[in-house]
């Protein structure tokens, strides 16, 4: 299905709304699948007379939303846009959009959230949300972390390029309990996991007792900017729905990594 662009709330949705704006934006969405365009190409997929188009077309051109290709003589997306776009991507605030949309899952669930990044084969936590009385020793805000045995870790390592895995098993795999992942094999199974479900699992294996439910936030590049992760204590994890803890964080960071430019 065609990404599009739409209001984004109802009152925008239902207020006035000027047409030839519409139409505007409607010709924008003519090219999320396709580079190039001509008038009537754009006449027939938006069911409007040629005349009408051409001028549309003509106006945005003049402020660089479109521009025409010599080659063609079709039009393309203008570089307007894509400066557009990268101020709007270098303006957010991730950390405290991810923050604002963690609250509800702190509400929701027993767990306490954390929002992580990674640096040098280490998770550094750089947030911490919990609801109700937390009973996580081994985080806190700027505290470190090995990535193999933290669902942050694990996370954002299953999607670093392979030469970052290779560096990082090239010094040995910490031992934190008995449930700590601790060679190579474990580890590349572990993270194949990861890509397939999309989340990482991690039990016990940094602190006894610690189930964790995380899963990465994607910069438009595809690679791993943060992770959130759901962490429940002693038991925890066993009074809720652990398919709906994976849906409702998938929600969670999909719509972080859309903001981010990420569209996988």
């Amino acid at each position: 299905m065609r990404t599009q662009i739409a209001p984004k709330s109802e009152s925008v949705r239902g207020g006035i709304q000027i047409q030839s704006v519409s139409r505007a934006l409607e010709i924008l969405n003519c090219f999320m699948d396709t580079d190039e365009l001509g008038i009537s190409e754009l006449s027939a997929e938006m069911g409007l007379h040629k005349s009408t188009v051409f001028g549309l077309v003509n106006t945005m051109v003049g402020y660089g939303i479109l521009e025409q290709v010599p080659s063609t003589k079709k039009y393309r997306l203008g570089m307007t846009l894509f400066t557009l776009g990268n101020l709007a991507l270098s303006r957010i605030d991730i950390r405290s959009e991810a923050r604002e949309r963690c609250f509800p899952l702190a509400q929701k669930y027993p767990a306490t959230i954390h929002l992580a990044t990674q640096s040098m084969g280490e998770v550094i936590y750089l947030d911490k949300i919990d609801c109700s009385q937390s009973l996580i020793n081994a985080s806190s805000v700027g505290r470190k972390a090995p990535m193999h045995c933290t669902g942050v870790g694990k996370a954002q390592l299953a999607y670093l390029p392979e030469s970052y895995i290779d560096a990082y098993l090239t010094f040995p795999l910490k031992k934190m309990t008995d449930a700590t992942i601790t060679t190579r094999e474990q580890l590349e199974e572990s993270l194949r996991e990861v890509r397939r479900e999309g989340v990482a699992i991690e039990r016990g294996e940094i602190e006894d007792g610690l189930t964790c439910v995380a899963a990465p936030i994607f910069q438009k590049d595809g690679l791993p900017e943060m992770a959130i992760s759901l962490s429940f204590p002693y038991g925890r994890i066993g009074s809720v729905n652990e398919e709906d803890v994976k849906k409702d964080l998938l929600a969670c960071t999909r719509e972080l990594s859309a903001r981010l430019g990420y569209r996988g």
